[in-house]
């Protein structure tokens, strides 16, 4: 049998070249355990329903992580950019409970705050003892580089003020609306002007219910985020067209007293309902006078307001 022999100048490049293609590194576990949590919490609804903007920082910062990986960067780097992923999944499966739990807040206006303000606490506290577990453990990781431990220290310090900022920002908000005396609707936020507010058969505020718009233009103006929807109702006595023509003046007159305190016409809508839209019943004078109102729904801090 003959065989044929290749000089050693030509085995070498190919040699070098089969070694060069050995593949990806080895996984890294950490990285591994960021991307299972990201994954799971990728394919959980209320995640990405309720805490959108925490779930992309994670996807972010996992992604950071990888890219380092694959380019073979300091195993310390690569570690630290996985953890943070795998904490800032954790806040945003937090947070998606959170923001689902608000949205089921009843209407009962006590225990709504009760649930609100305990919801905070606990936010505070679990951001707390995360804040604590995770600077405990950047510690027990830290190199011998200390600027990338002087920036590891910085980012858990924002995190802690963001969430004592949130914090209050949530007790503040509970405290205002305690006040306003709105109720938590699947509309949102509801503020009803009742029968009192006019004389009968009129459109013009009374002083009463000027006192309550000027505590709605407070709100309006410490919340510049939130719209409003200002819903005139009435009771069955008349016609349609004439009782839709009056609901319609009355919320118009409500809208006209928010401009006159400086809100912007802008964040404003009303809508005349007329008789068409009862709280009880209208064969009593009780009943017709809950039905002689207008509604107020303020939307969420997007700015939206729900439909019927």
């Amino acid at each position: 049998m003959k065989y044929n022999y290749y000089p050693f100048y030509l085995v070498l490049p190919l040699f070098l070249f089969f070694a060069s293609c050995g593949g990806p590194p080895a996984q890294n576990p950490i990285l591994e355990d960021a991307s299972t949590a990201y994954e799971a919490a990728e394919q959980d609804e209320d995640i990405v329903r309720f805490a959108p903007v925490a779930l992309k920082e994670a996807e972010e910062t996992l992604e950071m992580s990888r890219r380092l990986w694959e380019a073979k960067a300091d195993k310390v780097d690569v570690e630290h950019h996985a953890y943070l992923a795998k904490q800032r999944t954790l806040i945003a499966r937090e947070t998606a409970m959170l923001n689902a739990a608000e949205n089921e807040i009843g209407r009962a206006e006590t225990e709504r705050q009760q649930v609100l303000l305990e919801v905070r606490r606990s936010e505070a506290m679990n951001a707390e003892a995360r804040a604590g577990r995770a600077e405990e453990e950047m510690r027990r990781e830290r190199t011998s580089s200390e600027e990338r431990a002087l920036r590891a220290t910085e980012e858990m310090q924002r995190e802690r003020a963001s969430s004592e900022e949130a914090r209050k920002r949530a007790e503040k908000l509970a405290t205002r609306v305690e006040e306003l005396e709105a109720l938590q609707t699947e509309r949102g936020l509801v503020l009803t002007l009742g029968d009192v507010t006019f004389d009968f058969n009129k459109a013009t505020l009374k002083s009463g219910g000027l006192r309550t718009i000027r505590n709605l233009g407070n709100f309006l103006e410490e919340y510049p985020e939130r719209n409003i929807l200002v819903e005139g109702h009435t009771d069955s006595i008349g016609s349609d067209e004439y009782n839709l023509g009056l609901s319609e003046r009355r919320a118009n007159a409500v809208r006209q007293a928010l401009i006159g305190l400086g809100v912007s016409g802008q964040r404003i809508r009303i809508q005349g309902v007329g008789k068409m839209q009862p709280v009880a019943s209208n064969a009593t004078e009780i009943g017709r006078q809950q039905n002689r109102r207008v509604e107020v729904i303020i939307s969420d801090e997007n700015g939206v307001i729900s439909e019927r």
